[in-house]
């Protein structure tokens, strides 16, 4: 998953993401929270980060079980009960809405943790032809997002120096952040104006972001293939 096209790995998850909002088939839901994970661990992702991102979604999807059975209409299951060894439409609703969150989480955070930011806007830029001026501004933002968080603490260390307690989001707090936000963007803006970023000019790239035939076959397996084999079956 690492080695794909952020851009056509976005379209095509975003396309099995459609898929799955217009079946309400729990079994199928839970099939793309399976592969989700097989994928994320072929593709290497941290175990400890894994769980620890997954820890609050398996919350919500037994909270959201509970709803649904709790809450379920009568006679809501589009199948016999007896065939899938279900006992009432009750627990068809429960699985039905907590297996989308599991499905949902999943790819989600199988495009968060396997996609390279950098590479995500630089191929939205060249496949995807969004503005140069809007991926030059989006990936200087991601170069201020450390500074700002740096900056946070050390606003936050020198009220507890001064024996100032205030909360996370205190104005006290974001006020000196946002001041310092927009002082920053100037002079970036005026750093990257003067090093000749500009939007309107043709420029050349030192490391492309191409199109393989690995991207094709993922995109078309998501748009094609799944709709296809689901319509079928």
């Amino acid at each position: 998953m690492r080695s794909l096209n952020p851009a056509f790995k976005l379209i095509g998850l975003l396309a099995v993401t459609f898929l799955l909002a217009a079946r309400h088939d729990p079994l199928l839901s839970l099939s793309a929270f399976v592969i989700s994970l097989i994928a994320m661990l072929v593709s290497r992702v941290r175990l400890k980060a894994m769980l620890l991102l997954f820890l609050p979604v398996f919350l919500a999807a037994a909270g959201m079980f509970f709803t649904g059975y709790r809450f379920a209409a009568g006679n809501s299951m589009p199948v016999r009960a007896e065939i899938l060894h279900i006992g009432s439409s009750a627990v068809w609703n429960g699985l039905t809405l907590s297996s989308r969150v599991l499905a949902y989480a999943g790819l989600g955070l199988l495009f968060a943790l396997t996609t390279d930011r950098i590479e995500l806007i630089r191929s939205f830029q060249k496949q995807l032809h969004v503005p140069a001026i809007f991926a030059y501004g989006l990936l200087a933002a991601w170069g201020i997002f450390p500074h700002m968080a740096l900056e946070y603490r050390r606003t936050r260390a020198a009220f507890r120096a001064r024996g100032i307690h205030v909360f996370p989001m205190s104005p006290s707090l974001l006020n000196p952040l946002l001041v310092k936000s927009v002082r920053w963007s100037e002079e970036l803006a005026i750093a990257m104006e003067s090093k000749g970023f500009d939007g309107r000019t043709t420029r050349s790239e030192f490391a492309p972001v191409l199109v393989r035939t690995s991207d094709w076959v993922f995109l078309a397996v998501c748009c094609l293939g799944l709709p296809a084999a689901v319509f079928f079956l």
